[in-house]
């Protein structure tokens, strides 16, 4: 067929093309919420008019209708890390009919320089498209090589068009970036792996650093737990279900003296009765004073008013208990050393 043939084609389709490019997308963001694969991003597109036609014309391809364009309507699917594609690419198989064919898995390329080609690219049709021989294109890649699609795109790199000094510069890059992919997948991986030994350790009362995963894990521990439905008796608030900032809570029981889980732990069972009569004077204070109203207690809140009560507890007088808030309150939320003078003594006073 002409290309002026295939290109009156396009343009009667063009409105049923579109519409069905935005199906497809709503498709396959509910098909990734659904399995629970976390994506960077899915997009979706009807080709340009200009670009079919560089297509057509060019002398090592033919094409016979319109149809055996592939890629009129193509999405992609960017993931955070790499072996979250094994995870897509097999939705993708389960989902639709692929020409594997015309479908290639471009991560399997081994050439540093072919890092940003490194995609899976899936030739798909549809029981309903507007042809039987209709087929659209998805390429899932990670976010890292799509950045580096995008810019070796905009600078018009092709390997065999430039000096042999820039494609090495190229391919510096290109495993610089490859390498990072690779590495983000570990972290992820170390990190949760560390989550899972901070939550083991903190039930067997080991002594961690206090950081916001072991903050995290102490808040939904037996001993806080225990306060935390003790508090919410007192205040006649329910027990909430969602952690009470940990990075907040780290940081305030840092500056309370507070260095690791088992000091958290012994400082539970020695001012545990106190920071739970904490809570009504305080939250009384803090409604008159910011309007605050309370309607639940989040897990970890306990840790809070154990901070306060390691200040208010000490054999110190009142003078010094206050110079310690002030210090605690300027350190931690940034206020004026006026303000958070003003603040510690009217909440000492409270508290008393």
């Amino acid at each position: 067929m002409a290309q002026e043939q295939i290109l009156s084609e396009f343009a009667k389709a063009q409105s049923t093309l579109e519409a069905l490019a935005q199906r497809l997308d709503g498709e396959l963001r509910g098909h990734l919420a659904t399995a629970g694969i976390p994506v960077q991003f899915v997009a979706s597109r009807l080709k340009r008019v200009d670009s079919l036609q560089r297509k057509l014309a060019r002398p090592d391809k033919t094409y016979e209708q319109l149809w055996d364009v592939t890629d009129l309507v193509g999405l992609r699917i960017a993931t955070w890390f790499e072996d979250a594609i094994e995870d897509v690419a097999r939705l993708i198989e389960r989902t639709y009919k692929v020409d594997f064919t015309h479908s290639t898995d471009k991560s399997r390329f081994v050439d540093s320089a072919r890092f940003g080609y490194r995609s899976v690219h899936y030739v798909c049709s549809l029981p309903d498209g507007p042809s039987p021989d209709f087929r659209f294109e998805i390429q899932v890649r990670t976010a890292l090589q799509h950045a580096w699609a995008e810019v070796e795109h905009d600078l018009g790199y092709k390997a065999d068009a430039v000096p042999a000094p820039i494609r090495r510069r190229f391919s510096r890059v290109a495993s610089l970036l490859e390498v990072a992919d690779l590495e983000f997948v570990e972290i992820r991986r170390a990190l949760e792996a560390y989550q899972r030994t901070v939550s083991e350790a903190v039930g067997r009362d080991d002594a961690l650093p206090l950081d916001e995963l072991s903050v995290g894990a102490l808040a939904k521990s037996e001993p806080v737990t225990a306060l935390d439905t003790a508090l919410a008796a007192e205040l006649g608030v329910p027990l909430g279900s969602t952690p009470y900032f940990p990075r907040y809570l780290m940081r305030l029981l840092h500056l309370s003296g507070l260095e690791t889980t088992a000091d958290v732990r012994r400082a539970l069972e020695t001012h545990g009765p106190t920071l739970v009569r904490l809570g009504r004077p305080y939250l009384t204070f803090a409604r008159r004073r910011w309007g605050l109203a309370l309607e639940a207690v989040e897990r970890g809140y306990s840790l809070f008013f154990l901070a306060h009560a390691r200040v208010l507890e000490t054999p110190e007088r009142t003078l010094s208990k206050v110079a310690r808030l002030t210090v605690m309150y300027q350190q931690l939320d940034g206020l004026d050393e006026k303000l958070a003078h003003e603040l510690a003594s009217a909440l000492v006073a409270a508290l008393s």
